[in-house]
């Protein structure tokens, strides 16, 4: 087992029947924190087996907003506060 040292989080967040997740790294995740406006681009799915792109949108800090936008037509999966996303600490192990 690594030493558990962690690498940043996984940010989980459910739309339709789908959980949906993103990685973000140590770094990104103390920008987040600090209230700085971040956009990652994941690689999800629709459901239905077939991949699409996910952006996830933070804002405001620890208390701020997730935007979560998917495909090439902007449609929205998800949108809240970070707050109501489940957040999971990332070890060596899961990164």
């Amino acid at each position: 087992m690594a030493d558990g040292k962690s690498k940043g989080v996984f940010v989980v967040v459910q739309w339709g029947y789908e959980a949906h997740e993103a990685f973000v790294s140590a770094t990104k995740w103390q920008s987040i924190i600090a209230g700085k406006a971040v956009r990652l681009t994941v690689r999800g799915n629709d459901g239905e087996g077939r991949s699409q792109w996910e952006y996830w949108n933070f804002s405001g800090g620890a208390d701020g907003d997730l935007c979560v936008e998917y495909g090439s037509d902007g449609g929205v999966g998800w949108i809240g506060n970070l707050k109501g996303a489940t957040i999971v600490d990332a070890t060596e192990e899961d990164a």
